[in-house]
């Protein structure tokens, strides 16, 4: 009887218990919260145009990006449009590519937390490292020609790799370093002005709008001496010779002035001149200016001096 009861009496305290137990709420599961890395704000923007300065050029990069569990970052970075990993595990928001020439580059950021979850950004970023301009050629006048025209225009070629709008500036000068004689051309020309029989160096700066620049070789060339128009001595010498209706041998004494840009000529015959038509005979000599175009050479006025006590108005007119 008694071990009867003694079972009962177990039986009811393990009933209580797991009723007790059953009665006792569920303790909740604790979850904690992380903010991912997401990169963002690319520096240098997308589409950037960044001057070139030189073989392995460095380049800045950095992006925002902030998470709760201290992530590190994978860089991936080249000229393919799907760029290799160049750097992992760095802990800032930067990193200092290099490049060795011009073109486009692409990169992108990704993410790895302390758990070693791994983020992959599938945003590409883009920039382009601005090329120089190719060096200009010069083309004319050729290096060291001789004889070269007071009227000749310097000319050249030149590219740019990315087909930019080039301008240019032009040093001229008579010694072998020239200095800047125009700036910001947008033609491959310039025409100077000249002297003659005179040595002159040039070259050719082109320029690209984000700061490319390139230099020419230095040529050198020297113009020809001054040589009248003697159509005009020639036209002179058949009016006096129509004249005096004989063929006549004469001298002609000229006076250049390449300042004014006239020709005096003097000749002295000894019995007759030619004026008012070329046909008008004077004694005396009489001096006869021209004035020439000293670009084309041409003439374009003339003029006569006298020099003999009697002058007909009646008969002077322009030549």
């Amino acid at each position: 009887m008694k071990v009867r009861i003694l079972f009962f009496v177990t039986l009811l305290a393990l009933a209580g218990i797991v009723a007790m137990q059953s009665c006792k709420k569920d303790e909740p599961v604790a979850f904690k919260s992380y903010v991912a890395a997401i990169p963002a704000a690319p520096t240098p923007g997308v589409g950037s145009i960044i001057p070139f300065t030189g073989a392995d050029q460095a380049i800045n990069l950095a992006w925002t990006g902030t998470a709760t569990n201290a992530p590190t970052w994978d860089v991936y970075f080249g000229s393919a449009s799907n760029p290799a990993l160049v750097a992992s595990g760095i802990s800032g928001n930067t990193y200092t590519a290099h490049v060795s020439a011009g073109g486009t580059y692409y990169w992108r950021v990704s993410t790895v937390d302390v758990n070693g979850i791994r983020i992959d950004n599938p945003v590409v970023w883009s920039f382009e490292v601005n090329s120089n301009p190719d060096v200009p050629v010069l083309t004319a006048p050729a290096d060291q020609a001789t004889a070269v025209s007071k009227a000749i225009a310097l000319t050249w070629t030149a590219t740019d790799p990315e087909s930019d709008n080039l301008t240019y500036d032009i040093y001229l000068g008579t010694t072998a370093a020239p200095g800047p004689v125009a700036t910001g051309l947008t033609a491959a020309t310039y025409s100077p002005t000249l002297d003659f029989n005179t040595t002159y160096y040039w070259k050719v700066v082109a320029k690209d709008p984000y700061g490319g620049v390139n230099t020419s070789a230095v040529f050198s060339f020297t113009t020809d001496v001054f040589h009248p128009d003697f159509s005009v001595f020639s036209g002179i010498a058949a009016e006096a010779c129509a004249t005096f209706s004989a063929s006549k041998t004469f001298d002609v004494i000229a006076k250049v002035n390449t300042v004014a840009n006239t020709v005096t000529l003097f000749t002295p015959l000894g019995d007759a001149m030619v004026y008012a038509g070329w046909g008008t005979v004077y004694s005396g000599a009489h001096g006869i200016v021209l004035t020439y175009d000293p670009v084309t050479m041409a003439v374009t006025g003339a003029k006569q001096l006298w020099m003999d006590s009697f002058i007909d108005p009646n008969e002077m007119g322009p030549m």
